[in-house]
């Protein structure tokens, strides 16, 4: 979702998301109940689980299980195989993510405190957990207030429904694990200004990936790309409006765009040798902001020219869209 300029205090999956995951997914295209690891807070975790518990009392909810895994810690009112699957698969993302960050040379680390995945049972749970109307709900959200992913099975039934309602479970933990991983291993800084654009861009970068073992981060992500191969794409935003303009992410008429070009800036950055080492400089650069003040000249100073940068990126968009590397 679109917070406006400067100012990303919470996040959840609205419109804008909700709409891309659907857009998306119609093209074609059991753990232990603890699991210790080194370094984990026994008491923070207690008390995230009795804050989560407090709240979903209050909501009605019931009755609320627990699990946990190294890195995570799973709590709702899911049956406990959809929220164990959901763990297994955040764990397998998080190997995933670390080892392909760390070889592009940035100092990413699973944080020590477990992070907390909130699994509900459907829709109405998912409702009464917010207080509030979600809107055209897809499967959850990542808030960067409570720093905790929020899903619900979106399966409803028959088979047919089912199948894809299950795709649609795991695109979507999928992205928005990726937010809540690179918020919290040291790529993004969750209290700072961070571009919607490259946010967005990170966990689309991300959201393709599935745990078959041999899945990768980064793979071309054709729902994305397809849109910039559309006639009406062809109004390209300039990557200077898109990288301080958040609500170009948000508004009707130009968010499919913006999430598209979001995702062709990150995967250009990520996969040419050439701009790698500028990508992780700026990085480091904008973790230390608060406002949205310096945008253009931290990009300027570390990724170079924009007006240049942004006529690389048109043509490695339509390389891609070519078929080419």
């Amino acid at each position: 979702m679109a917070e406006g300029s400067g100012n990303q205090a919470r996040r959840r999956a609205g419109m804008t998301r909700r709409s891309w995951l659907m857009g998306a997914l119609a093209l074609p295209a059991g753990l232990a109940t603890r699991a210790n690891g080194p370094g984990r807070d026994a008491d923070s975790t207690a008390d995230e689980r009795a804050k989560i518990r407090a709240g979903a009392a209050k909501a009605g909810l019931s009755p609320i299980r627990w699990s946990e895994t190294v890195h995570y810690l799973g709590v709702g009112d899911a049956p406990d195989a959809f929220r164990d699957r959901a763990l297994e698969i955040c764990e397998s993302l998080a190997t995933t993510y670390q080892k392909s960050f760390r070889d592009k040379g940035f100092d990413v680390e699973i944080p020590k405190c477990r992070l907390t995945v909130v699994a509900l049972r459907d829709l109405a749970s998912y409702k009464a957990f917010l207080g509030e109307e979600p809107g055209e709900a897809v499967g959850g959200h990542y808030d960067l207030d409570t720093n905790r992913l929020v899903i619900f099975d979106f399966r409803p039934g028959g088979r047919e429904l089912a199948i894809r309602s299950e795709r649609v479970n795991t695109f979507t933990l999928v992205h928005e694990a990726a937010h809540q991983l690179t918020f919290n291993t040291g790529l993004l800084n969750r209290r700072g200004d961070v571009p919607v654009c490259l946010s967005e861009g990170l966990a689309m970068y991300c959201e393709l990936w599935r745990p078959t073992g041999r899945a990768l981060l980064g793979q071309v992500n054709l729902p994305r790309l397809q849109v910039l191969a559309r006639p009406e794409g062809a109004g390209w935003l300039p990557l200077a409006e898109l990288l301080t303009d958040d609500a170009l992410l948000e508004n009707q008429a130009t968010r499919q765009l913006a999430y598209a070009e979001g995702w062709a800036l990150v995967h250009a950055l990520l996969k040419t040798p050439a701009w790698l080492p500028r990508f992780r400089a700026y990085l480091a650069a904008i973790r230390e902001r608060r406002d949205a003040s310096r945008r253009l000249k931290d990009a300027e100073a570390h990724l170079g020219n924009l007006d240049r940068l942004d006529h690389e990126l048109r043509r490695h968009a339509m390389r891609l869209i070519r078929g080419g590397p």
